[in-house]
């Protein structure tokens, strides 16, 4: 399986799977969020630094810092995920975005949020701090198997602690726990969005996870068939670095 130390060594290649895993993960994830940036645009920011569409400015500042939060990503790939590691990734996320000028990048939130058109009951703003330091103390106590990764997205998810941006962060953290522990990396393709929200939602009401975790490993078995991935798993073997 694809797992950090892989993905670091493959970072030295140019055109290798670990740009493909940062367009692809990267091309989803903010596309569930909104954004009208397409594959071939977001590669072309990636490689040449250069915008191509129409596309709203706040959509580009956090697209840019989405390719920024990725590489932070993997550089803290094995250190522990702790308060001040989220807040690091949701101020890379909001740098230079409005979220910042109003005072909300890297910070927990200061008002009650919810999410549009799911009836869950979310964290609210004063018991954010007492919940995620919970959450992360069972972290650590848990495997860190897929279903212990389910449940940590499930529960963050319903904390909700930021005021925006809070899919994005929660999805770049199930790939790094994936990543750091053996497990098959969670790009949630479009194809499976619908039922990844409500799988969500209903984990998040009735507390079984069964469903979200068959969703998710729909999602790994997508990733693993793509013909990049096999063969990169083939060379890595071959070089005996598998």
């Amino acid at each position: 399986m694809i797992t950090g130390k892989h993905l670091l060594e493959l970072r030295k290649y140019p055109n290798s799977l670990y740009f493909y895993l940062k367009v692809e993960f990267l091309f989803h994830s903010n596309k569930m969020e909104g954004s009208t940036f397409t594959e071939e645009q977001l590669g072309l920011l990636l490689d040449k630094r250069i915008v191509v569409g129409e596309h709203e400015l706040e959509d580009v500042k956090e697209t840019a810092n989405s390719l920024e939060l990725f590489e932070l990503m993997v550089n803290t790939l094995e250190e522990p995920i702790t308060d001040d590691l989220l807040l690091k990734f949701h101020n890379t996320l909001k740098k230079g975005t409005k979220d910042e000028e109003a005072g909300l990048s890297g910070t927990w939130k200061i008002y009650d949020n919810r999410i549009l058109g799911v009836p869950v009951k979310l964290t609210p703003p004063t018991l954010v701090r007492e919940r995620i330091k919970d959450l992360l103390y069972r972290w650590e106590l848990s495997n860190k198997y897929l279903p212990d990764i389910a449940e940590f997205h499930v529960e963050f998810e319903q904390i909700h602690p930021f005021q925006d941006g809070n899919g994005r962060i929660g999805r770049f953290i199930m790939l790094k726990q994936c990543l750091e522990n053996g497990i098959i990396p969670i790009v949630v393709d479009t194809e499976y969005v619908m039922e990844y929200r409500q799988e969500l939602g209903n984990a998040q009401i009735s507390g079984d996870r069964t469903g979200f975790i068959k969703v998710l490993e729909k999602c790994q078995l997508r990733f693993m068939q793509k013909e990049i991935v096999l063969n990169t798993l083939q060379s890595l073997k071959d070089r005996g670095l598998f």
